[in-house]
């Protein structure tokens, strides 16, 4: 997955870094990984923040996961993925970003996941999704520009106003076959549960 990056491929990425949301809030960073860790070994399939973070060694750097950050605007949440280098890589990867621990055993019910191409897969352009896996397991498409995913608020009452999203967690993973048909893992990169994350709603 190491791999040189092109110029527009630069430009691209930091373009969409750079992106606050409608809002022109500064996005927060609800979580924060260290640089040189996506290994294959931290938290494999877990991603319960246990163990993340403790080999350094480093074996990609399009999956491994910097920050996530978040910001909104009356309509919709932003998500940026901050990562060492931007998509595509040679190996197709996916991110995603879990929050509200709600269901069974204290599982996230709430995700948001990305999908890039390579050579293991045959998704063709970027794409992205929010998952309510706790209300029926209702996949929605959402929009996703550079590597910010766009949720429109009216999906879920989770994104209401004064709402919360709690201990946010990521994960990045090899996606192999088609989207939405695919297979994910394993997992280069895991991270520790992050802060919380509260919608900021301007008073009229």
């Amino acid at each position: 997955m190491k791999r040189a990056l092109s110029v527009v491929a630069v430009i691209g990425w930091v373009l969409a870094s750079s992106l606050p949301g409608a809002s022109g809030a500064e996005p927060k960073a609800v979580i924060e990984d260290p640089l040189g860790d996506a290994n294959f070994i931290n938290d494999q399939g877990t991603g319960d923040g246990s163990v993340g973070d403790q080999t350094p060694a480093d074996a990609g750097t399009v999956s491994d996961i910097t920050a996530i950050r978040m910001s909104n605007d009356s309509k919709n949440l932003y998500v940026q993925i901050d990562t060492e280098a931007a998509p595509p890589a040679a190996t197709g990867i996916g991110f995603r970003i879990r929050v509200n621990p709600e269901g069974a055993g204290g599982t996230h019910c709430l995700f948001f996941e990305a999908f890039f191409s390579g050579a293991n897969n045959i998704v063709t352009t970027p794409q992205a999704h929010f998952v309510d896996s706790c209300g029926g397991g209702t996949t929605t498409p959402v929009d996703i520009l550079g590597m910010q995913l766009v949720i429109p608020r009216d999906l879920h009452d989770a994104f209401g106003k004064g709402a919360t999203l709690a201990a946010p967690q990521a994960q990045s993973f090899l996606w192999t076959g088609t989207y939405p048909q695919g297979v994910a893992g394993p997992f280069p990169d895991t991270t520790k549960v992050g802060t919380d994350y509260k919608f900021i709603d301007k008073k009229k």
